[in-house]
């Protein structure tokens, strides 16, 4: 395999569209285009052809394993010179089109600037190269490969040769040696040797010395020395159907020699092996194949779990994050990275048996928030990688209320809204939903949603009484931090006795924490108790009910820091002809606030 003999031989066009109409391409390997643009000939080039003997050399590898023959979709790049040193051709493209029908001749065409009549001297090299600078043909041997035989790395330069023009009806023979300049290791992994235990997909080997990278060639001197550059001494071989006993790994490598200890290991898509190291002494001569018999490493007892960012509910990245298990033992700390890859482990047979089917606590730290989420770890595979679903980072504040653990109603009656009556807040905790939610006059049905009460009453000292809810504070944010929010919640109303009456709604913050109920005067306007920056809500619609909530609002405020809560408040409004009294009342669910960027 260290030269072969390549004869090139002309055929006219003739030749060549009667063997593409008769003969089918069917070998199973396609070599690699490159990501330089060659040179294809002008307005006046011309198409021509020749062969090239299957049993000459190439890019798929035969049923021995050893042997290399042409490939359907081979590439060459050809240079041609005339005697007065001028490079008529190019980087010219001669791709392989069709097979004889014994399939014992490859034939290849391109086009070519039309060539005069006289000598030339004809550079060949495959595969078509990375970059060219007149002469200066530059290749890739990429330090990430499939592990499958591929002939884009088996680089083969041609000795110069001189003949005639390539020109129709013109003849010519062209008897040139190629040299595969790359060296080839043949890794096979006996049967019993997996002692991975399993398939593998990647395989990580490290070098003493650098052996893949780029190669430059000057195709116009063979005798002269290529030029390394960008070189690594790690090869990665990853391939995602795997690789077991009985398989081969074909890897390519610059030549040279190695001296020094090798080291691998292998992983699966959740598993990885310990790191194997030993001694390699040996030259790896260009054009040459090693025969390699790897012993797979053991399995490494390892066992990680992975997380990931979700959907983010904040408004604002995080910048890092805690992990503690279910006693609150810190696990792991992150910082924010662009992969959102995120992971932690533990070697040894560690017992994960108490952590089966319970919660990661996380604490994701923002610009101007702490939040906290958890994720469901699930059953645990030990030695594995365990991808936890991505963790969604959570509101600043969200409440639908489906935590209620009861249904109630604090409807007022003439009685609550007489002068002396104080309306009084209310914990709603004991409710079932989170801590520090207080409302007075408010109403709820379990699972589902609250309501916030208001009465008009004009037979009893004329007055009219408002409801109010509030939220707990918002101590995720950061203590000094001032915030710009935005919050939005569902809504409706409805209503008893006069029908005349509407309901006015407003929404704002408070720092109020003790007494938030208060009534107002039938005259004037309304004022809201120790409630800052506030809006007034669309019009409520009366027709609602705990199963229809569906008008939607949204608002922005700014300045709010951890030290605010939010209050929704309701005063029912509107005059009638006769003294009468009435009830009225908002529904609210589905709170959501995030931090506006």
């Amino acid at each position: 395999m260290l030269a072969i003999k390549l004869i090139s031989v002309y055929t006219n066009m003739n030749i060549v569209s009667k063997i593409i109409s008769v003969v089918a391409l069917t070998m199973g390997v396609v070599a690699c285009s490159t990501d330089v643009a060659p040179t294809m000939g002008g307005a006046e080039s011309v198409e021509v052809g020749f062969a090239m003997p299957m049993d000459a050399t190439r890019t798929s590898i035969a049923d021995d394993g050893m042997t290399t023959r042409w490939a359907a979709g081979d590439r060459l790049a050809v240079w041609a010179k005339d005697s007065g040193g001028r490079y008529v051709v190019e980087n010219s493209v001669f791709t392989l089109r069709n097979f004889s029908d014994s399939y014992d001749m490859a034939y290849f065409s391109g086009n070519v600037p039309a060539m005069p009549e006289g000598d030339y001297t004809y550079l060949l090299s495959y595969p078509t190269p990375k970059k060219v600078v007149s002469t200066l043909a530059t290749y890739t041997v990429s330090d990430k490969q499939s592990g499958e035989y591929d002939g884009v790395y088996d680089i083969m330069i041609a000795e110069p040769v001189t003949d005639g023009s390539l020109t129709e009806g013109n003849n010519v023979v062209l008897n040139t040696t190629m040299r595969h300049k790359m060296h080839a290791l043949k890794i096979t992994i006996p049967e019993g040797r997996n002692i991975f235990g399993s398939r593998f997909t990647r395989l990580e080997i490290t070098f003493p010395v650098k052996v893949v990278g780029d190669i430059t060639f000057d195709l116009s001197d063979f005798s002269e020395e290529p030029i390394y550059s960008n070189m690594s001494n790690i090869i990665t071989v990853e391939n995602d159907k795997g690789f077991d006993a009985g398989d081969d790994i074909w890897v390519f490598v610059i030549p040279g020699t190695v001296d020094g200890n090798v080291s691998y290991k292998v992983e699966s898509a959740t598993q990885r092996s310990v790191v194997n190291t030993y001694p390699l002494q040996r030259t790896l001569a260009a054009g040459h194949v090693t025969p390699i018999r790897m012993a797979t490493p053991e399995l490494y007892r390892y066992t990680s779990f992975v997380l990931s960012e979700g959907v983010n509910n904040l408004g604002e990245d995080f910048n890092s994050f805690q992990v503690y298990d279910k006693d609150n033992t810190l696990l792991a700390s992150f910082a924010r990275n662009a992969e959102n890859r995120y992971e932690f482990g533990f070697e040894g047979n560690v017992d994960f048996t108490p952590w089966h089917n319970t919660d990661l606590r996380l604490v994701l730290d923002s610009d101007h928030a702490i939040v906290e989420t958890r994720v469901r770890i699930g059953t645990i595979d030990h030695s594995h990688t365990n991808v936890l679903t991505p963790f969604v980072v959570p509101y600043l504040l969200e409440e639908d209320f489906s935590g209620l653990n009861t249904s109630w109603s604090d409807r007022m009656t003439s009685a609550q809204v007489a002068p002396a009556k104080t309306p009084t807040t209310r914990d709603l905790s004991s409710m079932g939903i989170k801590a520090g939610w207080t409302g007075s006059h408010t109403g709820g049905e379990a699972a589902n949603a609250m309501a916030i009460y208001t009465r008009v009453d004009e037979v009893i000292a004329a007055t009219r009484t408002y409801g109010r809810l509030d939220s707990p504070q918002l101590t995720g944010l950061k203590s000094g931090a001032s915030a710009k929010l935005k919050v939005s919640f569902n809504y409706s109303g409805g209503r008893s006795g006069d029908e005349a009456y509407s309901i006015i709604g407003v929404f704002g913050r408070t720092t109020t924490t003790g007494q938030i109920g208060a009534r107002a005067a039938v005259e004037g306007s309304p004022t809201w108790e120790n409630i800052t920056d506030y809006v007034n809500l669309p019009t409520i619609p009366l027709t609602g009910s705990y199963a229809n909530i569906d008008q939607t609002v949204e608002y922005t405020i700014t300045g709010v820091t951890s030290s605010c809560r939010l209050s929704w408040v309701v005063m029912g409004d509107g005059k009638t002809s006769g003294i009468t009294n009435g009830n009225q009342w908002m529904f609210i669910d589905n709170i959501k606030v995030q931090i506006e960027k």
